[in-house]
Order: structure tokens, then sequence, then C-alpha cells
């Protein structure tokens, strides 16, 4: 058998590899770049499944493979999408492609790509390239899809099936971005990995195929998307218009978008509302080569609500930025997430809000600088299991648990709730902090009366005095001490005076020269002070109003008159009453029960 010549692409040929001939039945004259990438793609070749070298350069960092400088580019490196599709639907073509699929390095593919309602049977990896008109995948079935550092116009790809991955990154060893000219559709979309790390989207003001409401200004859309590792948003990350993740099912993996930056002033910049995401979501620093790290910036709105989160909450070193009255800020009323909520050197620019009304959080790490201006936060029905967390855990992160703090926290919302209140209570009774808690509750009915009548204002303020609101009953003791010696010096210096008398006929005239004798007035203010008692004082011993007499103090004579006296002996009757009932109320609850 006479021996077989091998040519400098590998490939054992007497002509044109076989995948060669099959398209050029259909596609006469080819370009080199169209060669290239068939004899790579080639199952018979020796380097097959090798990235197709359209260009000058195998560098991917050479500027020759600069996408940006397409244009430039001469015919040569051109691949027509038309040949792209051909590839994945004739299926004596695809048979003759490697299972590590078409890989193109540097080319222009020419005319849009339609792969809608195709199964793709190869990967299709399309680096560096340039892909100026849209490039559509509705419900496609394809291993996976990769474009990474390529320059394109908008993607329509809702409901494609990718089993691997989708990756629109910066090339992996960060020699170039990642840019979407148009919005990105992947709605209902299915991956294991979402990797937009380093891509840059924008919105179109003309899109070629109208999604939605222009309104939002959509650049990713990844309604309802399921994802079952990651969905990567991160390193050097950037959209120009709204990022859309709401609905999203990820499944065991993260949301991370640390170091992205999501610009879209006075609209939603990023919304995930209703997510499920097993693993973290993260908005915080990341290392980008050696230069030290960025962190997460938003510009509009960022909207968790109702999403749910198995891990952690993380955003460290973020920038909520916007105009002032514009509604920026993070936005996750009714989130849920069963590990920690960390909240740490955040800033809030101009107003921005931060909402986590009906929230429900494993732990919350907050930190004082991170918090919103007053009237901008919104935390009515948060609940949380731990405040602060350990130093083993989270020894650099330090988060106020002292009820001072956390009572000016409470000060910034917009209005007076009592669930936060309560719910900071309890929080410091999990800590051991009952003085604190009590502290708190006493706060919340200040916030609860201060908007009432003043004679509202006023009992609330006895209240306060006396029991602290029922809080701390035994207060009542004090003050029911202090009465019943106040009306002990009363009931003596009224003996003295002279206006004290038996009562008539209840009683027998006195022994001579004694009318007060058998008054003992500890005993007699004890008498009228409490409720239901009788020491046979009161009832025998009563101020003669129309008597008058002289009481001589540190050498001065006061007048002292019955009726004086009288007046006074009334009031503590109707204080013995309250301060009895307010005890009772206090120690068994009654008073500050919900």
């Amino acid at each position: 058998m006479a021996s077989v010549a091998r040519g400098a692409n590998g490939l054992a040929h007497n002509g044109d590899a076989p995948l060669v001939k099959l398209a050029l039945a259909r596609f006469p004259n080819l370009t080199r770049a169209e060669r290239t990438l068939l004899e790579r793609a080639d199952i018979d070749n020796i380097d097959r499944g090798a990235f197709a070298v359209c260009g000058s350069s195998a560098d991917p960092a050479d500027p020759s493979n600069d996408p940006k400088d397409a244009a430039k580019w001469p015919h040569d490196r051109d691949v027509r999408a038309s040949l792209i599709r051909w590839l994945a639907v004739n299926r004596a073509a695809a048979e003759r492609i490697d299972p590590k699929g078409l890989r193109a390095l540097g080319a222009r593919i020419v005319g849009p790509l339609d792969l809608d309602q195709v199964r793709v049977p190869f990967p299709i990896a399309l680096v560096r390239c340039s892909i100026p008109e849209a490039m559509s995948l509705e419900a496609a079935d394809i291993p996976s899809l990769d474009l990474e550092g390529s320059y394109t116009s908008e993607i329509w790809a809702p409901s494609l099936n990718a089993h691997a991955f989708v990756r629109m990154a910066a090339e992996q060893h960060g020699h170039g971005e990642f840019h979407a000219s148009g919005v990105v559709i992947l709605s209902t979309a299915k991956a294991d990995l979402f990797n937009f790390t380093g891509g840059h989207f924008q919105y179109s003001e003309r899109p070629i195929r109208p999604y939605g409401d222009p309104a939002l200004k959509m650049a990713l859309v990844l309604f309802n998307i399921e994802g079952k590792a990651e969905v990567l948003m991160c390193c050097g990350f950037e959209s120009l218009g709204a990022v859309l993740i709401d609905e999203a099912n990820i499944d065991r993996g993260d949301l991370n978008c640390s170091g992205g930056r999501f610009i879209n002033p006075g609209g939603v910049a990023l919304s995930a509302s209703g997510a499920n995401i097993g693993g973290a979501v993260m908005m915080a620093p990341h290392p980008l080569g050696f230069g030290g790290k960025v962190g997460f910036m938003a510009d509009g709105r960022v909207s968790f609500e109702v999403a749910h989160i198995g891990a952690l909450f993380d955003v460290v070193d973020a920038t909520f930025g916007g105009k002032a009255g514009d509604g920026h800020g993070l936005f996750a009323g009714g989130l849920t997430v069963h590990g920690v909520f960390i909240w740490q050197n955040v800033s809030l620019e101009n107003g921005a809000i931060l909402d986590l009304s009906a929230a429900n959080v494993g732990t919350l790490l907050d930190d004082e600088r991170s918090w919103p201006q007053p009237g901008s936060l919104k935390i009515d029905g948060l609940t949380y299991k731990i405040l602060g967390g350990s130093a083993s855990s989270y020894p650099s992160l330090k988060s106020p648990v002292d009820a001072r703090s956390r009572l000016k926290w409470l000060g910034l919302q917009a209005g007076s709730y009592p669930q936060p209140y309560r719910q900071l209570a309890q929080a410091l009774r999990e800590r051991g902090d009952d003085a604190g808690a009590i502290e708190v509750l006493i706060a919340q009915q200040d916030a609860h009366f201060h908007n009432s009548s003043w004679l509202v204002r006023a009992w609330a303020q006895f209240l306060k005095t006396t029991v602290a609101y029922g809080y701390r009953p035994l207060r009542t003791v004090l003050w029911s001490l202090a009465v019943i010696l106040l009306g002990r010096i009363v009931v003596a210096v009224g003996a003295r005076a002279g206006v004290m008398r038996l009562t008539w006929p209840e009683t027998t005239p006195p022994p001579a020269g004694n009318p007060t004798a058998g008054l003992h007035p500890l005993l007699y203010s004890l008498d009228v002070f409490l409720p239901l008692v009788n020491l046979h004082q009161e009832h025998y011993w009563w101020p003669d109003e129309s008597a008058s007499g002289e009481y001589r103090l540190l050498g001065q004579d006061i007048t002292i008159r019955g009726s004086i006296l009288r007046y006074y002996l009334w009031l503590q009757i109707i204080a013995g009453w309250l301060l009895s009932a307010i005890f009772i109320a206090g120690v068994t609850g009654l008073m500050h029960n919900d």
C-alpha cells in the first residue's frame, strides 16, 4: 500500500479534508479562515479540536486578534454564519466534527447566525471573534457556547439549553473583554454554568428585535434561568442598562457579582427578585490582576425582593450610587437568607435606600458606617435569629450589639413600627442582655406615644416614670414608699398643728388633754394609701376642713389648714389605687402584653 502523505494541518489527505470537501459542495470559494476551521474540526485531524487560528497569530493577546479592530481585518478571516448553521444541521457534516466542536480564534462571523430550534451536536467556541450581526439561538440545544473575548451585537437565546456552560466573558487569561453592543436575552435558558466574568453588556436604543419594556433599558436578561453551578457577573463585569435575573433558579451555586459594575441611572441596575439561589450572593471586592481590589458598584435600583438564598448574602466594600430622589439602593423586602446577611463598609450615596422589610435572615452582621441616612431604612417585619457574628466565624467584621447603638439604627426608619423593636429586644435577650432588651422595649413605647395628644403623652410619661411602661414594675415599690413616707410627714404636721379630729359619731371623745391620742402618722399613711386595708386609723381620724393651726419649721411659723390636708389625703388615696393597679399589671405582664 502506497504511503499516505500528511499535510501541515495533520490530516491524511490526497487533497482536501473530508469535511472541507463536504462544505465545498455547498459553499464554494471557502475563505482561509473557513478552511482552517473545517480542517481543525475534522474528526480525522491529528490535532482535532485545536483552535482554528483565523488571523496571523495564535496568541489571543496579540493586537492582531483584538475584535474591536475587526473592520480592518482582511476578507480571508471571514467565516460565514450560514456555514456554521449548515455544519450543525447537516447530518453528514455534523458526524465528521470532533466532539470538541468548532473552535475559532480571531474570526469575523459574516451574516446573522441563526440556530433557532437547532440541536447542535457539538460545542461552539468563538474566542476573540467579531460577530457584528445578531445571533439567534432560541430553544437551541448545544453542549456549550463559548464567546470569550468576542465582540457581538444582540444575542437572542431564550430557552437555550446548554448542557455544560454559556460563557460570554473576558478571555480566561485576561487578554480581552467580551462586549455585546445590544441586549443579550437568555430568559428560561439552562446551563450548569453561566459565566459573564469581565463581560461588558449594554442596552440598545434601537434593538433589532424589541423585547419587553424599552424604558427598562435592558442589557442582560436572565429571567427564570436554571443553573446548576454558578452565575458569574464578577471581576470587571459591567452593564450599561438593566441586568434582570428574576425568578432564576441556581440550584447549588452562587450568584457572584463581586467587582461588578451595574449602571442604569434612575432605573433598575440589577434585579433578582424571586430568585432561588442555593449558595451565596456576593457583592464584594474581587482581585483584579495586580491592581488591588475593586468593589461592587451599582447606579440604580438593586432588587432581591422575595429572593431565597441558601447560604450567604455578602455585601462588603460596595457602593450604591444614584441621584437624590431616584429611588436607588438595595430593595430586598421579603428576602430569605438561611445563613448570614453581611452588610459591611457599604456606601449608600445621596439617600440610597436599604429595604429589608419582611426579610428573614439567620445572622445579621452589619456595621454603623453602612447604615443609610435617616428615613431611608425599611426594616419593618425584618427577623433575624442572631445579631452580630462570632469572632471565630468573622474575626474581621464587627457589628454593634448594644442597645444604644441599635436604637440609633431603629431611629433611621421613615416611620415608627413596633415589630423592629420587639425583634431587637428578642435578639438582645438571646445574647443575654436583658437590660438592653428592656431599654429597647421602653423606647418602643416612647415611639408609640410620640405623636399622641398631650393628655395621652402625659399619661404615658406617668407610666414611664413610675414603672417604665410595666417593664420595671418594682419601681412602684419605691414610689409607694415615697408616698407613704410623705403622708406620714403630712399627717404628723397636721396632728402637731391640731387640725386632725376624731370622726363623729363613730368614735368616743378622746381622753382629756390629748386630742390626738391613738393617732399613729405612719400607720395612718399606710391605711390611707393601701386599698382594701383597714388599720383602724383613717376610719377614726380625719382632717377638720374648718380648722387651722401653726407649725414651726426652721424657726418660722407656718399655717396648716385642715382643708389642704384633706385634699392631700384624697390624692394619696388615688395614688394608692393607681400604683397598686400598675404594680399588679406590670408584674403579671398585662400592661405590656401585645
